[in-house]
């Protein structure tokens, strides 16, 4: 229920007739909630006018001391002893009912800051407990950005590693297809020069023919089993290309893993620093309810 001055003044005047004391407590309790800072001004207005409404009767001269008056002056001394003794009672009755009243304001003052006190201890405890929430925040958003600078770099290191791969392989492929080029123009020239040399002796040697045929074909043959050493070298050199090929295609498979580790490491971190704004934000609500609980009652102290 909104705390307005009509509803604080009915709720006053009820605990009045019911024979309880209206303080800003038992009138916060009867309301079911409501701010000290609403409360106080409204009560003190309603206590302060309701005292002035509140008459004390004045004392006047008696009618039997104007008459003894002109019959004996001595009655007249005692009747104005008399109403002196009644106004000094009356004053007395009166200061009396102001200590009353003075006491049981302490009362109400104290009872108010014992109440802001208790709520003043639970908002501390709460933003203590949101303080650990956004340091324990801190902590993890701290981790996250480290894990993610780890995987920055290995992504970094993979990726040179796969870049250097790939130009060693190129390399080895280079040579390799080098080394099978040579290969083939020596199986060429010793071909071209076994053709040569076969041609010579055909016209200078007819005789030796058949032994030159069983040379050149022994030749021959050692050259093709060169030229099929080097066909071998250049198979195996490009099974090296195709592996270093598949290793390469594995390094790209892990730099695109880790590429999808950090944005999911991103998003994380998003996550968290969301959190650690929402926590801080919270605190600083927390603060800004509790420096003004203060400041009503310092202006209450004040008053």
């Amino acid at each position: 229920m909104v705390a307005t001055e009509e509803r604080i003044i009915e709720i006053a005047e009820k605990l009045v007739a019911e024979g309880q004391s209206p303080t800003q407590v038992t009138v916060r309790e009867a309301l079911g909630g409501g701010s000290f800072a609403t409360i106080g001004p409204v009560l003190k207005k309603w206590k302060a006018e309701k005292k002035k409404h509140e008459t004390i009767a004045t004392v006047q001269a008696p009618q039997a001391v104007n008459e003894a008056f002109d019959y004996v002056q001595g009655f007249v001394w005692n009747a104005a002893i008399a109403e002196a003794d009644q106004r000094l009672t009356a004053e007395r009755e009166a200061l009396h009912r102001a200590q009353e009243q003075a006491e049981a304001d302490v009362r109400e003052q104290q009872e108010t800051v014992k109440a802001l006190e208790a709520e003043a201890e639970d908002y501390q405890r709460k933003i203590e407990t949101l303080e650990e929430t956004a340091n324990a925040l801190d902590v993890d958003r701290h981790n996250a950005l480290s894990e993610l600078a780890n995987v920055k770099d290995k992504a970094e290191s993979d990726r040179h590693a796969a870049a250097e791969a790939m130009i060693k392989e190129s390399e080895r492929r280079e040579a390799a297809e080098a080394r099978a080029e040579r290969a083939e123009a020596l199986h060429r020239e010793a071909l071209e020069q076994a053709r040569a040399d076969l041609a010579g002796l055909r016209a200078e040697h007819k005789a030796e023919l058949a032994d030159l045929k069983q040379e050149a074909a022994a030749q021959v043959k050692a050259v093709e089993a060169e030229a099929q050493e080097q066909a071998k070298r250049a198979e195996r050199a490009e099974m090296e290309a195709q592996q270093r090929a598949a290793g390469e295609q594995a390094c790209q498979s892990r730099l695109e893993s880790a590429q999808r580790e950090i944005e999911q490491m991103r998003n994380r971190m998003a996550t968290l620093e969301g959190k650690a704004e929402k926590a801080v934000q919270e605190a600083a609500e927390l603060r800004g309810e509790l420096r003004a609980l203060r400041e009503a009652q310092e202006t209450k102290n004040g008053d």
